[in-house]
């Protein structure tokens, strides 16, 4: 595959002291997938609430993780703002950092017809100096439409789409629509990844595969094998903790599996005086 993106990417979480970004807690969760079977990782998702950080300390986290990454790991850098300005601006530091792409959401808060957020991607990617992926995670953010992605998909430096919908019909018209193409069809969900990864998709960039990297490493090679029945028990395995993770307020429930297999506290950002 010479897709410049693919495999499973790790999607980071943000843990604080009080209201401090935990740094050792941080580092000890790359540290914890550098070994496994992982392509990479992605810094500033919606995992990591990046929307608790300001664009300096999105900034930080990235740094940190250009530098204490594998140097076979690649690195997303989510760019996820509402407005440009601040977006290119996390598109250059990604650059400056080494980071092979940025994640960039639609932008969010006013209700932007089509056309706008047509202008608003095609803008970014024309300015973005590494590659751009689109994040379409619709409980957020609006829907980046089939018809729209497709459009995107025309432009050199956008390289592919990461898919948080759970939509299997629509992640199947995108792998059908681009195959043969340079273009990563990735989804963001845990719970689809098996069947994503049947039905074509190029990888994933979801939580699981920072909290439990070798046993998504091991359905990757299960499935690659053609080990359908060792793919589905582990997929399987991973259910109950969905269903876990996803009884608490987001991304709460999937930094209390992180500080179990970590041994670190993933807190919540507090206000203090």
């Amino acid at each position: 595959m010479n897709k410049l993106i693919n495999g499973p990417f790790a999607v980071l979480m943000t843990p604080f002291v009080k209201d401090k970004i935990d740094e050792e807690a941080f580092v000890a969760q790359i540290k914890m997938a550098n070994d496994s079977g992982i392509s990479g990782f992605v810094t500033n998702g919606s995992t990591a609430e990046y929307i608790q950080l300001s664009l300096e300390e999105q900034m930080r986290v990235s740094e940190i993780t250009a530098k204490q990454k594998a140097k076979d790991k690649k690195l997303i850098v989510s760019a996820c703002t509402g407005n440009i300005a601040d977006t290119i601006k996390l598109c250059r530091h990604a650059k400056s950092i080494g980071a092979d792409a940025v994640l960039v959401c639609p932008p969010y808060y006013f209700k932007y017809p089509i056309n706008e957020r047509e202008a608003y991607y095609k803008q970014v990617a024309d300015l973005s100096p590494v590659p751009v992926i689109l994040y379409s995670v619709p409980f957020f953010t609006q829907e980046i439409e089939l018809d729209l992605v497709f459009r995107l998909f025309e432009h050199e430096n956008i390289i592919g789409i990461k898919d948080s919908s759970a939509n299997m019909k629509r992640l199947e018209h995108m792998v059908e629509y681009t195959y043969g193409q340079d273009i990563s069809i990735m989804t963001g969900t845990d719970d689809i990844l098996l069947p994503a990864l049947v039905g074509g998709c190029a990888g994933s960039l979801t939580a699981f595969a920072a909290i439990y990297p070798n046993e998504v490493s091991q359905l990757y090679k299960a499935v690659k094998e053609g080990d359908l029945a060792k793919a589905k028990e582990i997929q399987f395995s991973f259910m109950p903790k969905l269903r876990k993770a996803d009884s608490e307020t987001f991304p709460r429930g999937y930094k209390r599996l992180m500080a179990e297999v970590s041994g670190y506290e993933f807190n919540d950002k507090e206000v203090t005086k």
